[in-house]
C-alpha cells in the first residue's frame, strides 16, 4: 500500500507525523510521494494562523484530487471538524487524541512508542536529529490562541518510556535529541504514589541515566526556566539555546495577551542566562499589530528587543482566531500597519543574528551535520551543520581537508573562521 503524508505546523505535529510513519512503514506500508499515485493520504494540520487553516484547506483539496483516500488529522480539522467533511465527503476526521490510531486504520496493526525511532532516519525531518514528543496540550489560555482549545489540557509523558526513547535515539546513531510539546513548560508526571516530576527534574534524569550527547529544550516561558536548567547547561550536554516567546515588550498588551510575566521579569531572567553561560542563544517569537498595540506600545517592544541579546526573533502579525477572546477586543490595528511592524523587527532580527554570529568568530564548537554535500547560497560545495547554541554553519568542502564525507547526523568538532550573511563559517578542528 502506498501512502503520502503531508504536515504544516510546528515540531510536535511533525514529531508526531513521524511516529505514525514509523508505524507503517514497519506494517509493511511504502511512503511515497503527493504525486506517485498514493492509496491513502495522511493530512496532520495546523491552525495556529489564518494562513493555516487556508493552508491546511490547500492541502486537502489537493489530496482529494489524487484519488487516494484522505485521512485528515491535526488542529485545524479538531477545530473545524464540519468544514474539513464539507470539502469532500469521504474524508476521514481523526481527532488530535486518536491519532495513534491512523497506523490500525491503514494497516490493520496497532503500534508502539519505539516506532518513533526508524521514522525519524528519512531525509527532510530528524536524520540529524531526534525529535521526541513528551507532552500535549495546554492549561493556560493566552487570549489570542486555538491550541489550548484544539489540544486540550496538559499532559505528559512516563518519564520512563521517555528515558528509554532517548537511550534507544543514542543506540541508534542520533547525538542530538530534541525534547518538544505543545507546552512543553507544563511538563509534570505523577506516578501512582503521588510523586511528581517537572521538567528540571526530568532533564537530570536524562543526563544521568542515558549517554545521549546533546540535549535540546524546543521551547519554554521564562518563568519555566529555573536555575538548575540554566546549571545543568554548564555541563556541555544540555544544549545553550533556549527559545523564550516574548510575544510584546509592552506590558499593557502582555496584559491583554493574558501572558504570565511582565517586561521587567523577562529583562532580568534573560540578563541571568547571559551572564551564567557564555555564548548561549536566546531566541524568540514576537505577535505585531495585537489589539491595542498603538504607537507607544509598539515603541515599547521595540526598545526591549534592541535591549536584550537575542540571537534571533521570529515575528509574526497578529493573526485573528474566530472563537478567541482577542478576537472581540477593540484597538484593531491596520494590516498594512501590522506588516510594517513585522517587517522592522525582522530587519532587527537580522542585525542581531549576525552580531552574535560574529561575537563566536574565533570560537569552537560542536556540530551535528544536517545536510550532506551540496551547494550554498555562496556557490561553494559543502555541507551544514547546526550548533550546540543553534547557529547555522556552512562548512566549504575546501575547509575539511579532502578526501572527506560528512553525512547528515555526523557529530564535528569545528571552528568558526567567519560569516557570509547571516551564516556562519566554519572548518573542522581536532576535539574540543
Amino acid at each position: 500500500m502506498k501512502v503520502t503524508l503531508l504536515t504544516l505546523g510546528c515540531k510536535v505535529n511533525q514529531s508526531e507525523t513521524a511516529w505514525i510513519e514509523a508505524g507503517l512503514v514497519q506494517s509493511g506500508a511504502n511512503i511515497v510521494g503527493l504525486d506517485e499515485n498514493p492509496d491513502v493520504c495522511v493530512i496532520n494540520t495546523c491552525s495556529v494562523t489564518s494562513k493555516s487553516d487556508y493552508q491546511s484547506r490547500q492541502l486537502i483539496r489537493k489530496a482529494v484530487q489524487t484519488g487516494a483516500q484522505v485521512i485528515v488529522t491535526g488542529c485545524y480539522s479538531e477545530l473545524n471538524a464540519w468544514e474539513t467533511k464539507r470539502l469532500n465527503g469521504s474524508i476521514r476526521v481523526v481527532g488530535n487524541n486518536d491519532k495513534t490510531s491512523i497506523i490500525r486504520m491503514i494497516t490493520g496493526y496497532s503500534s508502539s512508542p519505539s516506532l518513533t525511532l526508524d521514522s525519524q532516519k528519512r531525509p527532510g525531518f530528524g536524520k540529524s536529529r531526534y525529535f521526541l514528543k513528551i507532552q500535549d496540550g495546554c492549561s493556560h489560555s493566552c487570549s489570542y490562541c486555538v491550541v489550548w482549545r484544539a489540544r486540550g489540557p496538559a499532559k505528559s509523558a512516563d518519564p520512563d518510556i521517555i528515558i528509554e526513547q532517548v537511550r534507544r535515539a543514542s543506540d541508534n546513531g542520533y547525538n542530538e535529541v530534541v525534547l518538544t510539546g505543545i507546552h512543553l513548560g507544563l511538563f509534570l508526571y505523577r506516578d501512582h504514589a503521588g510523586k511528581s516530576m517537572g521538567i528540571s527534574a526530568l532533564v537530570e534524569r536524562i543526563l544521568a541515566e542515558t549517554a545521549v550527547g546533546r540535549l535540546r529544550l524546543s521551547s519554554l516561558e521564562i518563568n519555566e526556566i529555573d536555575d538548575r536548567l540554566i546549571g545543568m547547561m554548564k555541563t556541555g550536554r544540555l544544549c545553550r539555546h533556549f527559545h523564550i516567546p516574548l510575544q510584546s515588550g509592552d506590558d499593557h498588551v502582555l496584559s491583554l495577551m493574558k501572558r504570565r510575566y511582565r517586561s521587567d521579569a523577562f529583562i532580568a531572567k534573560v540578563n541571568n542566562m547571559v551572564s551564567e553561560i557564555p555564548a548561549i542563544s536566546i531566541g524568540t517569537d514576537i505577535i505585531t499589530g495585537f489589539p491595542g498595540e498603538g504607537d507607544p506600545e509598539f515603541r515599547n517592544t521595540m526598545a526591549l528587543l534592541e535591549r536584550l541579546p537575542f540571537a534571533y526573533m521570529h515575528v509574526f502579525p497578529y493573526s485573528e482566531r474566530p472563537g478567541t477572546e482577542a478576537a472581540g477586543f477593540p484597538g484593531k490595528v491596520d494590516g498594512v500597519e501590522k506588516k510594517k511592524r513585522a517587517s522592522m523587527i525582522r530587519d532587527l532580527s537580522e542585525d542581531k543574528k549576525r552580531f552574535f554570529i560574529d561575537t563566536l568568530i574565533n570560537g569552537k564548537f560542536n556540530v551535528i551535520i544536517e545536510e550532506g554535500l551540496k551547494k550554498s547560497f555562496t556557490g561553494q560545495s559543502g555541507y551544514t551543520g547546526i550548533t550546540d547554541n543553534y547557529v547555522k554553519v556552512f562548512i566549504p568542502i575546501e575547509n575539511t581537508g579532502h578526501p572527506h564525507d560528512y553525512p547528515a547526523g555526523t557529530c564535528l568538532d569545528i571552528s568558526i573562521l567567519g560569516r557570509k550573511q547571516s551564516m556562519a563559517i566554519g572548518k573542522p578542528v581536532a576535539g574540543l
